[in-house]
């Protein structure tokens, strides 16, 4: 007989096997010596005891016996090891020299573990890794023998994540704790961006760029359009640029563009043209603004927007257009006030949209400034090989960039006209009608629990509004809406007692009245619509969006998030730009709000203000609008408050309520 191996250690397996000669049954009965050495299956499978024997130098024997002659016996002594102790688990930075235990790992990165005994002798180990705090999330993954770990491109509740090294049968086991950051590596691939604000020369005009780029490593390429206002009124597009970026472990970072392809833009260049602060949400968006350089306080734009990662499967031809698109463009009309133009259009995917009407039985009209709905006159459109597209609207010229098949951002590139001073400059988003009709809307168009929000301008001071209301049925018609505004700096709430109706023709453009505040919409998907104000004097632009996951608590607001805050202070469209980008951690309880804030206040930057000691709390109780108070440390110091309103439990709307200004912005959970 054999059992193989011969050498086991404790609670380890050795398979015995026994060969019968001269004997019509062949089978054996299998036995171990001694008590507690250990056990053995019919089969012959044996398994060793927890501790090795005190007697005989750790060894036992296995006997054979046959089961038709007892006399016939085979014996085979198994001898058994104590296991071997982990002393030690080190994970160590592969890109790294040092061989320090790393107490910290960014996005997609990795790290190399090794167990050890105290002899130094590497450990045979089952690796695993857990979220030290129990509250799940994407871990990141380890080669369960290798013991490589790869973490996650964003981090995990708590960002601390538990290794674990074990030996056979868990008899040795060893934890290390690691942190979890964000790094370079959280933006890789292709990315559509805009932004959008005003120049801080003096002249306050209007600026705006719309780009794509691709990132990876901590640097960038790509091209834009921008379009600055002023005078000279400039267009600039199909501009190459080359860029760097750099991501801190709380997500927020720096970025820059040096717009001349030819040169390489590593972070501190000076052919820098462009620099940006920005703040990641995840690896498919990053919310950003302008910045200054970093020699610098003062920056020549003041203004903010949004990165989007690119769809993989978006190609540069005219296919990226087909269905019916609801837009929304927003900015300045040809003598530099505020303009708000949406619609729908029908695109056939061949570079042709189609001629739309006012009545309801074709797609493809325009709203402008709430002058009612203008049909969009038939055109063609063109992807160009950079996936960059262009096309005339009504007689405005456009360059668009698809982030994907239900989603392009457009920008206005119109030239300006020799006898003017100013062009229009619009930009803004079309996206995808959800309805497998062409023209096939009705009542049901809005349903349940719906977050409007507007920011335009009121009486030549700048206004932003956002409330909330509940549609039930296909009345046309609720009650009880929420509805805050901030209109230059003066705040009103009217909460849970405003009325409402609204329309909706099968091709999907609506109505709305809020109590004394009127709007047109586009429908996209159910609820979720562009929309503009249509009440007298006022000229603003916005969303409906549904709301899930409510009622809004203290426990809901957990974890960290990234957000973004832009506005004009009391002065309206004469007054002066404002923009803020961040992160804030909240531990649930309605206290102890903290994080860190970059500003941009008309040109004006500072870097890394402290936020401590914030504030919410739910108001009214059972619904989804909150109040929150954030103190910056800003020079001098600052309690920004706002009202917030919850679209779900990862993104939260915020109006600012400050005296100061108006402002309007949203936060949205990273981790």
């Amino acid at each position: 007989m054999v059992c193989t191996p011969s050498s086991v250690t404790v609670l380890g397996t050795s398979q015995c096997t026994a060969t019968v000669t001269n004997e019509s049954n062949t089978l054996v009965n299998w036995s171990v010596s001694g008590t507690g050495n250990g056990s053995i299956t019919a089969g012959g499978l044996y398994t060793a005891p927890a501790t090795p024997p005190s007697t005989n130098n750790g060894v036992v024997t296995v006997t054979a016996t046959s089961q038709v002659a007892s006399s016939l016996t085979g014996t085979q002594g198994v001898t058994i090891q104590a296991a071997t102790a982990i002393s030690a688990v080190v994970c160590l930075d592969p890109t790294s020299s040092s061989t320090t235990n790393a107490t910290t790992v960014s996005s997609g990165s990795s790290l190399d573990c090794t167990a050890t005994a105290v002899t130094g002798a590497t450990v045979p180990v089952t690796w695993t890794v857990t979220n030290t705090n129990s509250l799940g999330g994407n871990v990141g993954s380890i080669s369960p023998q290798g013991g490589n770990y790869v973490a996650p491109l964003v981090p995990p509740p708590g960002q601390s994540i538990t290794i674990t090294a074990s030996t056979a049968n868990n008899l040795s086991v060893m934890h290390v704790a690691v942190n979890v950051i964000y790094g370079n590596k959280v933006l890789n691939g292709s990315y559509v961006f805009s932004s959008n604000g005003r120049l801080t020369n003096g002249s306050n005009s209007f600026w705006a760029r719309v780009g794509r780029f691709s990132a990876g490593g901590g640097t960038l390429s790509g091209s834009e359009d921008t379009n600055q206002g002023g005078s000279p009124n400039t267009v600039t597009t199909q501009r190459g640029f080359t860029g760097s970026y750099s991501i801190g472990a709380d997500g927020r970072g720096v970025m820059q563009f040096c717009e001349n392809a030819s040169q390489s833009c590593p972070l501190g260049s000076t052919a820098v043209t462009a620099y940006f602060r920005v703040a990641v949400v995840t690896p498919t968006e990053a919310k950003i603004i302008e910045y200054s350089s970093p020699s610098s306080a003062s920056a020549p734009i003041a203004g903010g927007g949004e990165i989007l990662a690119q769809d993989a499967l978006i190609q540069p031809n005219s296919a990226n257009l087909s269905g019916v698109y609801s837009f929304n463009f927003y900015g300045v009309s040809n003598g530099a006030a505020e303009q708000s133009v949406i619609g729908d259009f029908s695109s056939n995917g061949f570079g042709t949209i189609n001629a739309g009407s006012t009545n309801g039985t074709a797609a493809g009209e325009v709203d402008i400034n709430a002058g009612g709905p203008t049909a969009l006159a038939g055109t063609t459109y063109v992807v160009n090989s950079n996936g960059r597209g262009t096309v005339a609207l009504n007689g405005l010229n456009f360059s668009f960039y698809p982030v994907s098949a239900s989603r392009v951002k457009f920008i206005e590139v119109d030239p300006v006209p020799p006898s003017a001073t100013n062009s229009s400059i619009l930009l803004g988003d079309a996206f995808k009608q959800q309805t497998s009709l062409n023209c096939g809307w009705g009542l049901n168009a809005l349903s349940g629990l719906t977050v409007l929000q507007t920011t335009g301008a009121s009486s030549a001071v700048a206004v932003s509004d956002l409330g909330s209301f509940s549609v039930a049925g296909t009345t046309g018609s609720f009650t009880s809406a929420s509805l805050d505004e901030n209109n230059g700096g003066t705040v009103a709430s009217q909460i849970g007692t405003l009325a409402g109706t609204y329309t909706m023709d099968p091709c999907g453009r609506g109505t709305l009245a809020v109590g004394t505040h009127s709007y047109v919409y586009y429908i996209i998907s159910p609820s979720n619509a562009v929309l503009q104000e249509t009440t007298g004097g006022v000229v603003a632009h916005g969303f409906l969006i549904p709301a899930q996951g409510g009622p809004f608590t203290d426990a809901i607001l957990t974890g960290s998030y990234a957000f973004r805050v832009g506005g004009t202070d009391a002065a309206g469209s004469a007054g002066k730009r404002e923009d803020f980008v961040g992160q804030v951690t909240s531990a649930g309880t309605g206290t102890g709000l903290a994080g860190t804030v970059d500003l941009n206040d008309f040109g004006a930057t500072q870097t890394a203000a402290a936020i401590s000691a914030g504030t919410y709390l739910p108001v009214p109780a059972a619904s989804i609008r909150g109040t929150v108070s954030l103190p910056v440390a800003t020079a001098p110091a600052a309690t920004k408050g706002f009202v917030l309103y919850m679209v779900s439990p990862t993104v939260f709307y915020l109006l600012g309520t400050d005296t100061t200004g108006t402002a309007l912005g949203v936060m949205n959970l990273q981790f």
